[in-house]
């Protein structure tokens, strides 16, 4: 649908309205708690930074029972984070934007830092949070300070540092599926200037989908994780701190749901002769029920270490991070998410990864210039592996698709399928099509090195105005190679096949209608013969009018009756990288981005300040490394690379404290240039740029708290997105739309003015929490928080009417501690147990068929906490 292109007049007019609020609500001195940030990587407080920013505490943290980054989108309403097909694809978003996570060969837009190291791999910042301080989440890019792949925001996690006091924690937590959590946590001092910290925890959930096959679960948790911190102080003014963690995921994940099911599904599920007799899931059900032959097996391994030091000079302050991690992820996923045996899609990836960050901040207060410079380099290895394996029931499936009564009429031997009549015709072995065992296998491999070299520097024009201008130059660059065997057979005959065969029974046809005509019985060889005998010259123009009508019509898939089959020819024929038969296909990429901050910063009073950005942002090529990977489309461009995105960023916010609170708004106007889309079409994947990607809308995060026991929060974003520019858009991408160019044929349409799918144009979250004594040792509060997101189409190749979401989702908490340090804290998630998608796709080699990703259902428990 089109884009209703909102004004940013409208938005500032909603701002100036918001900040009007804060105004009336207190000229008062600020005196809210202070909230350190470190967004512009050093201290400052959460008003004082001119950035939008959310923070989330470890006090909010413990009292929302959150437990992984996942739960944090309750917090932060610009934030979605979803998990698909297996534990290691999450997709971050910001504003909108965001994607990556499906393919080892296309990098994130939304970078994870834990305690300021890289996390390149959406896998290996979901797991459950360590002893944490607070999560910032900074939205719009962020490319200046922080690197090539934050063009859409970062999320930075800042976990606890060991302690020079002995101190602890022990906690247990029992749910509903059989949760059964574990954490603890130990620091103390080793010597004077040095001092340690240990955490680990263990996580066991029974799975809330049920297999309707066997009555397994899915969606379980089984993981746990450990990390080690030594802090060495030896003196005032130098610091070292060393992290090592390691953690394990081995889980059956992840489970979904039918969302509309057309014949090729009722086909698995239609008793013999007509099907195959097997069980389907229903569709539009929200019962967690599927219907899996295969166990979807997720094996990730994590580890890593870092080291950071700190050097305190009289005139700057040197930090110096240096990282090594290496992950593995391990999944085998029932790809046709029925309880036929179609097809597995096992896969393996395996990253090494090195960063290294040198940055130098001026120190001081009062300044009148205040700078900041650095480096970072970035070196990770990508091995990976990615089959497409056919099973025993995929003969029998694509026979049922590929049924015709006219072949069932004419060779009764052939059970009605022409694939047998295909086989026939290239004089193959019947059953040569679709055997167990064969299908597509590739290894890949990439080797990524990248460097940017950043610079800030704030000029403190007067006590109140602040000009700061940023600068960062990012090189990339990517080496990769494929390796990919197709065993597929009737992938590898192609097109071809199918008009060299088609042609041939369409000869025969028209030659039976000639005959016919001719009162000839075309299946009565002697009758056949003998007028050809008789009438050689009639015979020879009816089989060369023959001919010709099959010459004419072989191409032409409303007359070739086997034409349409090529839709289950799943796999191109492999063009490994390098490619010797075009040089331009070497599997080396090369691109370098000059991305730019400056930013206008004035305090009005000593309460309410306000700011105007312009910044620019970058991520880098994408590959696609994958079992569709192909050359350049000659007629559409569309290949095995994605250009980078180039992001730019117009923003103005206001931010106001007062008593008790604070009000921080922003509008902006955002917008990437080839934007990298990358949509799963029911047999492939299409990577595609678009030209450009925008939107446009306004945030606010307030707290207020209007007396002591009672916190309020309240959050709102508005977006409104657009394609301004794509002009080749991908039919299959936006199938869900019924683009009258693409119904009639077309591969590619001009969808410049469509608004992206997935993007809900309002979210709110907002919470209360009620602290108050009980006595004199005893402390109890009650908290609550509701994220709305308003309708919205899920993804841009599946209808609204099959697949929309509305979110509306209230958590729920109640806790008591105790001075002895003891604490009960009971919770409860998705209080209404409401369902929603996360995101849907066209179901695997199931034309018309729809499936889906559902939400967590209702979730609840108590935790016991000990501390000392």
């Amino acid at each position: 649908m089109k884009s209703t292109n909102k004004s940013v007049a409208r938005s500032c007019a909603l701002m100036a309205s918001a900040a009007a609020v804060a105004l009336s609500a207190g000229a008062a001195q600020a005196q809210t708690d202070t909230i350190i940030v470190t967004a512009t990587k050093r201290p400052q407080t959460l008003q004082e930074v001119p950035i939008a920013v959310s923070v989330v505490d470890a006090d909010t943290i413990e009292k929302a029972h959150t437990q992984d980054l996942f739960d944090l989108q309750a917090s932060v309403p610009s934030l979605r984070i979803n998990q698909l097909q297996n534990a290691s694809q999450a997709n971050f978003f910001i504003r909108g934007f965001g994607n990556g996570a499906n393919n080892p060969g296309i990098e994130p837009s939304v970078g994870v830092f834990i305690d300021g190291v890289y996390r390149s791999r959406s896998a290996a910042a979901i797991l459950d949070l360590p002893v944490l301080e607070r999560v910032e989440v900074l939205r719009g890019p962020q490319s200046t300070l922080f690197g090539k792949n934050t063009s859409a925001g970062a999320i930075s996690i800042t976990t606890k540092a060991p302690d020079y006091d002995w101190g602890g924690t022990a906690e247990a937590t029992f749910g509903n599926f059989g949760q059964a959590l574990f954490r603890g946590s130990l620091t103390g001092p080793l010597s004077d200037t040095l001092a340690f910290r240990i955490s680990g925890s263990m996580n066991n959930q029974t799975g809330y989908y049920v297999n309707q096959l066997d009555g397994t679960n899915i969606n379980e948790r089984d993981r746990w994780s450990t990390r080690a911190d030594l802090l060495w102080e030896p003196t005032d003014t130098v610091s070292f701190r060393l992290s090592g963690d390691y953690n394990k995921i081995d889980e059956v994940c992840c489970g979904t749901v039918q969302l509309r099911n057309d014949a090729a599904t009722f086909a698995i599920g239609a008793p013999p002769p007509f099907g195959l007799g097997i069980l389907i899931d229903p569709a539009g059900d929200t019962d967690y029920s599927v219907a899996l032959n295969t166990p979807v097996r997720n094996m990730l391994t994590g580890k890593g270490a870092s080291l950071q030091g700190d050097f305190g000079f009289d005139w700057a302050d040197a930090t110096i991070i240096t990282s090594y991690r290496e992950q593995t992820d391990d999944t085998n996923t029932d790809v046709d998410f029925s309880a036929a045996d179609i097809a597995d899609n096992p896969q393996t990836k395996d990253y090494k990864t090195f960063t290294q960050e040198v940055r130098l901040a001026s120190t001081g207060a009062d300044n009148p210039v205040d700078w900041l410079v650095g480096v970072f380099y970035f070196n990770e290895e990508v091995r990976s592996t990615r089959d497409v394996i056919y099973g025993t029931d995929a003969r029998g499936f694509f026979d049922l698709l590929a049924f015709s009564p006219d072949i069932l009429a004419a060779d009764p031997t052939t059970g009605g399928s022409a694939l047998a009549l295909i086989e026939d015709g290239l004089m193959f072995p019947r059953s040569t099509f679709f055997t167990p065992g064969s299908g597509h296998f590739g290894s890949y491999a990439m080797d990524n090195r990248s460097f940017s070299i950043y610079a800030n520097v704030d000029f403190n024009l007067t006590d109140r105005l602040t000009f700061s201008g940023g600068v960062s130059y990012i090189n990339d660059r990517k080496e990769y190679t494929t390796d990919e065997t197709l065993t597929d057979v009737f992938s590898i005959v192609g097109t071809p096949a199918l008009i060299g065969v088609g042609s041939e029974v369409l000869r025969q046809g028209a030659l039976a209608s000639g005959l016919a005509m001719a009162g000839v019985d075309p299946t009565d060889a002697a009758a056949v013969g003998a007028f050809a005998l008789a009438m050689p010259a009639t015979f020879m123009a009816i089989s060369d009018g023959a001919a010709a009508f099959a010459a004419a019509n072989a191409t032409d898939p409303t007359v070739n009756p086997l034409l349409p089959l090529a839709g289950l020819q799943l796999f191109g024929v492999p063009v490994n990288v390098p490619n010797a038969a075009d040089p331009l296909d070497d599997g080396i990429r090369k691109d370098d981005a000059v991305t730019y901050t400056a930013r206008l910063s004035y305090d009005v009073t000593d309460w309410m300040s306000t700011y105007f950005t312009y910044a620019t942002g970058w991520k880098a090529a994408a590959v696609n490394l994958s079992s569709d990977t192909r050359p350049p489309d000659p007629v559409t461009g569309f290949g095995r690379e994605a250009n980078p995105e180039d992001v730019r960023l117009f923003e103005f916010g206001v931010k106001t404290s007062f008593d008790g609170g604070f009000i921080n708004v922003a509008v902006f106007d955002q917008q990437i240039e080839d934007f990298q889309s990358n949509l799963f079409v029911g047999t492939s994947f299409v990577l595609a740029n678009a030209e450009i990607q925008s939107v446009r809308g306004f945030e606010v995060d307030s707290m207020y708290r209007p007396i002591d026991p009672l916190t309020l929060t309240f959050g709102l974003t508005y977006l409104d997105p657009e394609y301004k520019s794509f002009l080749s858009a991908p039919c299959s991408t936006f199938a869900g739309f019924a683009i009258p160019a693409c119904v009639a044929g077309a591969t590619t349409f001009d969808a410049s003015g469509f608004r992206p799918a997935g993007i809900s144009p309002v979210s709110i979250s907002t919470s209360a929490t009620f602290t108050q004594p009980i006595g004199d040792h005893i402390e109890g509060f009650v908290r609550g928080e509701f994220l709305f997101e308003s309708a919205t189409q899920v993804v841009d190749n599946v209808s609204s009417a099959i697949a929309s979401r509305t979110v509306e989702n209230l958590n729920l908490s109640m806790g008591l501690s105790f001075d002895s340090g003891l604490e009960v804290t009971a919770f409860m998630r998705n209080t209404f147990n409401n369902a929603w998608l996360l995101s849907a796709f066209p179901s695997v080699a199931q034309p018309g068929s729809f499936t889906g990703y559902l939400n967590e259902p209702r979730t609840y428990g108590i935790t016991l906490r000990a501390s000392f």
